[in-house]
C-alpha cells in the first residue's frame, strides 16, 4: 500500500516536471505571436519570471495534493476490499486448516482432527467473526491452495494453521494465524503440556486469535469453564473417537461410536457432550436405516437429551438434536425454542442455524427462515456426509414453496443434482397450480419412474408440514398423477 502511493507521487512528479518544461520552453514561441506588452501590458521578461515561479511553487503543491488523494484511495480501497472478502454483514471470515498430525502412529490422528475441530467449533460461538464450516475446514486439507488462492476461492481472510504431536501423556502444538493474501503471519506460538490441559490450550490459542484480529474486546463466549466437556482425558478421548466415528456415515462405524460413547460415560458419568453426541449417533442410526425406528429407541434418544440438558444446559449440541427431534415429532414451536436456545449459544455453526431456520418455516416466519437457511447453505453448502449441496437446496426450495415464490422455486430445483422426493412432490404441485406445462420436463419423468409405487401418506407425513389442508392436496393430487 505504502508502495503504490509512492509510485503514483514519483509518477505525479514526472508528469509535473514534464509539463512545466514544456510549457517553460513553447512560452516564447507563443508570446511571439500573440506580445505579451499588446496582450496585458506586461513586459514579456516579466511574465517569463512570473511563470518560472508559478511552475516552482506549484510543484511541491501537486505532490501535497497526490499524497492525500492517494492516501484516501487507499482507504476506500482497504474498506472496499473488506466488503468484497468478508461475510454480508462485513465479519472477518476464517478457516482452521486440520493440523498436521506429526505422530508415528496414525491411529492417534483421531485426536489431531478431534482438538481441531474442537477449535472450529469455539470459534463459531463468536459472533463477532465468521468461522468457515468444519466440512469445508477439513476439505482444505487436502488442496494445498496459496494464501492468494484462499482470498479468491473462499473470500478469506485469516488462515489459522499448525501441527500437533502427542507423545506418552503430552501435547506439543504448534499454531500460527496468517493473513490472506500475503500469507504474512500475524501470531503463533509453541505449547508443550500435558494432555489435561488441552481446554487451556485451546481457549488461549482462540482468545488470542480473536483478540488478534477484533482487538482487545471483552468476549462473553470466550468463557469457556461452563462448557468443558470433561475433566477426564479418557473420557474426552472416547468422546472424539466416538465423534471421529460418526463422521464416517457407515453402519459400522455408528456401531463403533455408540460403543466409544458408552466408554466416554463410563469414564466420566458428567461427561455432557457423550451423552449428546450418543443421541446425534442414535438418530443418525435411525434415519439412515441402521436400527429400526421403535418408541424404545426413541425414548432412549430422548432420554440421552434430557440427561445431556441436566448435566450442561449450556450444551449448545444437545438443543440443537432436541430441535432436531421436535421437528420430526411436529412439536414445531418446541423445536423453534431448542433451534433458537442452540442460535443463541452458536451463531455460526451450519447444523445449528440450518434446523432453526427449517423450525421457522413451520412456524410461518418464513423470511427469518430463510434468512438462516441461506446462511447455512453460504457457511456449508455441502454438509457433512453429503456429495452435493441438494439437503441445503432442499431446505431453501421449501423455504420459497410456502412463499409461493415460483421462479426462486424453479432456480434452485435447476441447481439440485438429484431430486428428493419432498421437492419433486412439491415442485410438481407448484407447476400444476401455475397451469406450467411440465408433463414432459426431465426432472418430472425421472421422478415419476423413481418415486412410483411410494407409500405418499407416510411420505407427506415426513415432509414435516404445519398445514393440514396442504398435506391432504399434495396427497390427492399425487394420488392422480
Amino acid at each position: 500500500m505504502i508502495k503504490d502511493m509512492f509510485q503514483k507521487i514519483g509518477k505525479t512528479a514526472a508528469a509535473y516536471l514534464v509539463g512545466g518544461i514544456a510549457l517553460i520552453q513553447l512560452a516564447p514561441v507563443f508570446f511571439n505571436t500573440f506580445p505579451p506588452e499588446s496582450l496585458f501590458g506586461i513586459q514579456e521578461e516579466s511574465l517569463m519570471q512570473a511563470l518560472f515561479l508559478i511552475v516552482a511553487i506549484g510543484f511541491p503543491i501537486a505532490l501535497v495534493v497526490t499524497y492525500f488523494f492517494s492516501n484516501e484511495s487507499t482507504e476506500s480501497n482497504q474498506t472496499l476490499n473488506q466488503k468484497v472478502t468478508a461475510s454480508g454483514d462485513y465479519k472477518l471470515k476464517i478457516a482452521v486448516i486440520p493440523f498436521a498430525n506429526l505422530n508415528k502412529d496414525h491411529d492417534g490422528a483421531f485426536l489431531v482432527d478431534g482438538i481441531v475441530e474442537d477449535l472450529i467449533t469455539e470459534f463459531s460461538m463468536i459472533s463477532e467473526i465468521e468461522i468457515v464450516s468444519r466440512q469445508t475446514c477439513f476439505n482444505l486439507r487436502d488442496e494445498n491452495l496459496s494464501h492468494q488462492e484462499y482470498r479468491e476461492n473462499y473470500e478469506l481472510d485469516y488462515i489459522v494453521s499448525g501441527s500437533i504431536r502427542a507423545v506418552d501423556d503430552r501435547l506439543r502444538i504448534s499454531v500460527e494465524l496468517s493473513e490472506t493474501p500475503e500469507g504474512n503471519v500475524i501470531w503463533s506460538n509453541k505449547y508443550d503440556r500435558v494432555k489435561e490441559d488441552i481446554f487451556d490450550i485451546q481457549d488461549e490459542i482462540v482468545r488470542k486469535i480473536t483478540i488478534a484480529l477484533i482487538g482487545g474486546i471483552e468476549i462473553s463466549s470466550l468463557k469457556r469453564a461452563h462448557r468443558k466437556p470433561t475433566e477426564n482425558m479418557t473420557s474426552y478421548e472416547f468422546l472424539l473417537k466416538g465423534k471421529d466415528n460418526h463422521h464416517k456415515f457407515t453402519k459400522e462405524a455408528n456401531d463403533a461410536a455408540i460403543s466409544d460413547l458408552d466408554r466416554a460415560i463410563q469414564m466420566d458419568v458428567n461427561n455432557a457432550q457423550a451423552y449428546a453426541w450418543k443421541a446425534c449417533v442414535i438418530g443418525q442410526a435411525l434415519g439412515r436405516g441402521y436400527c429400526e425406528m421403535t418408541d424404545d429407541k426413541v425414548g432412549e434418544l430422548l432420554g440421552l437429551l434430557d440427561k445431556a440438558l441436566e448435566v450442561d444446559p449450556n450444551d449448545f449440541e444437545c438443543h440443537r438434536m432436541q430441535a432436531e427431534v421436535y421437528l420430526s415429532m411436529h412439536d414445531f414451536e418446541k423445536s423453534k425454542i431448542s433451534g433458537q436456545k442452540a442460535t443463541s449459544m452458536n451463531p455460526n455453526d451450519p447444523r445449528v442455524i440450518s434446523v432453526y431456520g427449517e423450525a421457522l418455516l413451520r412456524v410461518n416466519e418464513l423470511d427469518k427462515g430463510i434468512e438462516y437457511l441461506e446462511k447455512a447453505y453460504e457457511l456449508d453448502p455441502i454438509p457433512q456426509g453429503q456429495t452435493t449441496s441438494d439437503r441445503r437446496l432442499a431446505a431453501l426450495f421449501l423455504g420459497y414453496f410456502l412463499k409461493d415464490d415460483f421462479d426462486q422455486c424453479q432456480k434452485i430445483n435447476h441447481d439440485i443434482v438429484n431430486i428428493d422426493i419432498r421437492t419433486w412432490l412439491l415442485n410438481s404441485y407448484m407447476n400444476n397450480e401455475k397451469e406450467s406445462s411440465f408433463d414432459n420436463e426431465l426432472w418430472f419423468v425421472s421422478g415419476v419412474n423413481q418415486f412410483k409405487g411410494s407409500d405418499w401418506e407416510m411420505e407427506v407425513d415426513r415432509f414435516h408440514l404445519n398445514d393440514e389442508s396442504l398435506k391432504n392436496n399434495l396427497t390427492s393430487f399425487i394420488k392422480n398423477i
